[in-house]
This record gives C-alpha cells, sequence and structure tokens, in this order.
C-alpha cells in the first residue's frame, strides 16, 4: 500500500560541497593543465599566462600564481595553487572559484607602475601604455587585482582591452546568454517550421 522509498527532492542547488577526492590511491603526482571550464556556446576570447592574483592588500605572501582567462561570458584565473583554508567551501556549477561574469564588471582600472600612469577602461578605448595591474570592481562589491610583472606586456594589454570590450558591450544583443539563447532559440524554431 504504502511505498517505503523516500521521495526525491525536486529542489536543485547550484552550490555543492567538493567531492571528496582519496589522494593515497594514486602514488603519480597530479599533472592538471591550466584549461578553462567552459559553458556550451562559450569561447576564449583572450589569454594571458604567468599572471598574479593580488589575494591581500598588505602583502603577497597569500598571491596565486595562473593563467587569466577572457571569454565571451566569464573572466577565469586558472591556477594549481590551493586557495587558504576557509570555514565552509562549497563549488558553483557555474562559475569556479576564482570567475567573475562579464555583466558583473563595474569598472576597470588598468596601471602601469613604472609610468605612474592608470586608465579607466571603457568600451572601444585604447590603452596607450602596458599595464602592470588590473583593478576589476565588481557590482557585487568584490575587488579583483592581477598584476603581470612575469606576462608579456602586449598579451596583458589585449587581455586587458577585450575584458573591457565585452564586460560593456554597446548593444546588450551581444551578451553571451542573449547571443546563446538566440541560436539556440532560433534553430528549434528553423525545426519546428520544417515539420
Amino acid at each position: 500500500m504504502f511505498s517505503l522509498k523516500p521521495p526525491r527532492p525536486s529542489f536543485r542547488s547550484y552550490l555543492l560541497p567538493p567531492a571528496q577526492t582519496d589522494d593515497k590511491i594514486t602514488s603519480e603526482p597530479k599533472i592538471k593543465k591550466l584549461e578553462p571550464v567552459l559553458l556550451p556556446g562559450e569561447i576564449v576570447v583572450n589569454e594571458v599566462s604567468f599572471v598574479r592574483k593580488c589575494i591581500a592588500t598588505d602583502t603577497s605572501q597569500y598571491d596565486l600564481w595562473g593563467k587569466l582567462i577572457c571569454s565571451n561570458f566569464k573572466i577565469s584565473f586558472i591556477t594549481d595553487d590551493p586557495m587558504p583554508l576557509q570555514k565552509f567551501h562549497y563549488r558553483n556549477l557555474l562559475l569556479g572559484e576564482h570567475d567573475v561574469p562579464l555583466t558583473c564588471i563595474e569598472q576597470i582600472v588598468t596601471v602601469n607602475d613604472h609610468k605612474r600612469k592608470q586608465k579607466v577602461l571603457g568600451p572601444n578605448q585604447k590603452l596607450k601604455f602596458n599595464p602592470t595591474e588590473l583593478i576589476i570592481y565588481c557590482k557585487d562589491f568584490r575587488i579583483v587585482r592581477f598584476r603581470f610583472d612575469e606576462s608579456g606586456p602586449e598579451s596583458a594589454k589585449k587581455v586587458c582591452l577585450a575584458i573591457a570590450h565585452y564586460s560593456q558591450p554597446t548593444d546588450l544583443q551581444l551578451l553571451f546568454a542573449f547571443e546563446y539563447v538566440g541560436k539556440k532559440y532560433h534553430n528549434s524554431e528553423a525545426l519546428i517550421h520544417e515539420l
């Protein structure tokens, strides 16, 4: 009469605890390729290696080294370095720990320490100096800092301009979500008309 099976949960969380891994099973060291995790339809626009993400403002002790990637949806910082211990650690299914969606960016500031210049970047602007630092002010009150001390000056300049271009598009239809959904919608609409 009564089912003994528990009901299936209908709620899906986008924040999950990290999967447990057993490091004792494999004796070989893990070699991790610094590649981004992309959503369907997301493409890498520009990237720069040997970037330092500044974690603390007063010291460089906790800074992380890795690769900064700009896609048509987000900025990803990919690193092999573990993060400092946190009390609660959850993983987002859409964004990584060091990802910033382009629509979350409020202001982009590039800095050159040698020339003592800084510039607030907007869409379709030119950058006359090679940046040594990128500061991103987010709409959710985060401030993310990247240093380009060891990376090539031209590649740092290109990634800064790409972030400025894709984070503040002139037309909202150029944003990733509109573009991707538009392609899916028009493809399914064409299939319906064929039937």
